[in-house]
């Protein structure tokens, strides 16, 4: 459904009259980029250790991604941004004397978001993207305690977590020149709990990021 409203989205971009050249432009022009970053996430709905507190889980966002630029309407450029992120998510929790308990989930993440951007001063740009994305589990450990052993593939034959993830990706950034500044976050979809025998809740992937780019 998310992505037939994209497709339907950019139809109706690309259909919009082409009088008044001056003012809009259909044209295809490609990008290329790469983007480093932090973000934090958490495992909202999640009762994995009822009584812990819960801490911000940290870790890095890396990846590459095109920019479609497809339309263009009164200084307005609209385009389609598909890209690949290696993204850090999970939940940490406050150490105890004898335990340190985390999820750390390594996935990979296939944004395809609708890019909409205005030039507002000479070489910045302001650019808002907001797409759907697939996440794909790579590996992920269920930290229960202080030694190695007692931890597990979360995504594994005897893991409790899914492996596939989708929701919701937005972002808003800055282009000055071919330096790129990006500020934004994902809502998952998707309850990622399959083993419902000792755990409880509907936990789902919701975390934020900040990255720095270069767009060749």
């Amino acid at each position: 459904m998310i992505f037939g409203a994209l497709a339907a989205l950019s139809a109706v971009a690309l259909s919009l009259p082409a009088n008044a050249q001056e003012e809009k432009e259909c044209d295809l022009d490609v990008d290329f980029a790469v983007h480093v970053g932090y973000q934090g996430s958490f495992l909202k709905d999640f009762t994995a250790y009822p009584g812990a507190t819960r801490s911000l889980h940290s870790g890095v966002r890396v990846g590459v991604d095109a920019d479609f630029e497809v339309y263009e309407y009164k200084g307005f450029e609209f385009g389609v941004r598909p890209g690949v992120f290696f993204s850090q998510k999970g939940e940490a929790y406050t150490k105890t004397a004898d335990k340190a308990l985390s999820y750390d989930l390594n996935y990979l993440d296939i944004p395809v978001t609708l890019r909409v951007s205005r030039e507002v001063a000479d070489d910045l740009d302001v650019i808002a993207n907001f797409g759907p994305y697939i996440g794909i589990g790579l590996y992920g450990k269920n930290g229960t305690g202080s030694s190695s052993k007692e931890k597990h593939d979360s995504f594994g034959k005897d893991g409790e977590l899914r492996r596939i993830d989708s929701g919701l990706n937005a972002s808003l950034g800055l282009r000055y020149d071919d330096f790129l500044l990006t500020v934004g976050g994902q809502y998952g979809f998707v309850n990622q709990l399959k083993d419902t025998k000792t755990l409880t809740g509907s936990p789902k992937n919701v975390n934020f990021f900040v990255m720095v780019g270069y767009e060749f």
